[in-house]
């Protein structure tokens, strides 16, 4: 962790100076960055992407503003110490799946701003590069440079892929990503359903897909790409066991949301007696997902979670949300806090109206 001096912010803390800590290696951009310094704040880094409980603790003492570009999951009490913190910007969209304190900074007062749509375009290009890679199994055919000479090269056959066009791609969750991925699709010649909490009938009209609910789409994809928010603690997976037993055989699913969104007991079933292929970025915790993982990858793929991680997306959320921020504790409040009211809920929370 390193602490940048910059000077001294404006608008409602005069002669104070505050911190900002961004956490993280990739997400955050230089440019961002920059733009905090800039705006008149100082800098306080953590350049790790996995930063400890405590130790996040440690770097959230005595900060204002804090940018969540780690793969760190702030619990209640993260905030609950923080004392001065005032703002928080989550790089990305989904931070109720992956921010545990999210309610207890709303209950605090703290602005807690997200950068929706601004990795919709990296994301949906990744689920057709997984929807692709499941298609066309080439991951066992790579041709790896041998430890020495003596080591032979493998000469095994690829395996038999199949085309993606002509075939239909089931979308479930229709949003920003979601709608970029059924038109990606189109483009391959692919057929597209979609199912959605809410009906999108303008998408209907310009892109020409179809809704169903889900166990129609479940029962009618070849594809089938999840792009829902995580399920809140007390929902189950989307796809369970009933589920997954009524998609087709052969089927490929690919899960660039929550890992939550699946009952990995309930894939490992469908992968072994419905020959599913299923991709995820990213991976859950226990042995559940390490027993998908042993399946190999023409089975089951798994990566680090990716998606989202361009250089593009990085700059228009990283700058997104340092924007944020910074406009909070300046005080001009920001369009992308999504808790409107942090201000009358701070006042009474310092008044004692807390609980």
């Amino acid at each position: 962790m390193r602490a940048a001096k910059g000077p001294y912010a404006t608008g409602g803390h005069m002669n104070k100076q505050l911190i900002v800590l961004v956490t993280g290696t990739a997400v955050v951009p230089p440019e961002a960055r920059n733009l905090i310094t800039d705006r008149g704040f100082a800098l306080r880094e953590v350049t790790d992407d996995h930063v400890g409980a405590e130790d996040l603790h440690a770097a959230l003492d005595g900060v204002s503003g804090y940018l969540i570009g780690g793969y760190e999951e702030p619990e209640p009490t993260h905030f609950e110490r923080a004392v001065t913190l005032e703002a928080v910007a989550f790089v990305g969209t989904d931070f109720r799946s992956y921010v545990p304190g999210w309610h207890t900074a709303y209950d605090l007062g703290i602005a807690f701003a997200n950068t929706p749509g601004e990795n919709a375009a990296s994301v949906a290009e990744f689920t057709v590069l997984l929807a692709l890679a499941l298609a066309r199994p080439f991951t066992a055919a790579i041709v790896r440079t041998p430890h020495s000479p003596a080591d032979p090269i493998s000469t095994a056959s690829p395996p038999e892929g199949r085309e993606l066009g002509g075939r239909t791609l089931g979308v479930v969750g229709a949003g920003r990503i979601g709608a970029r991925v059924a038109t990606i699709a189109q483009g391959l010649g692919m057929s597209v359903l979609y199912t959605s909490p809410r009906r999108n009938q303008a998408l209907e009209a310009a892109t020409g897909i179809a809704y169903t609910d889900l166990d129609g789409l479940l029962s009618r994809s070849d594809v089938i790409s999840l792009h829902r928010p995580g399920p809140t603690a007390d929902e189950p997976p989307i796809l369970g066991r009933r589920e997954l037993a009524i998609c087709k055989d052969g089927a490929l699913l690919v899960n660039t949301g929550h890992h939550d969104l699946i009952d990995p007991v309930a894939l490992a079933w469908a992968v072994e007696h419905r020959s599913l292929r299923a991709a995820v970025d990213g991976l859950g915790p226990g042995d559940a997902w390490a027993a998908l993982t042993a399946l190999g990858p023409e089975r089951f793929l798994s990566v680090p979670q990716m998606g989202f991680l361009t250089r593009d997306a990085g700059l228009r959320a990283g700058l997104r949300a340092a924007r944020a921020v910074c406009d909070v504790l300046s005080g001009t409040g920001s369009p992308d806090v999504t808790n409107p009211d942090f201000r009358e809920r701070r006042a009474a929370v310092r008044h004692g109206g807390g609980e």
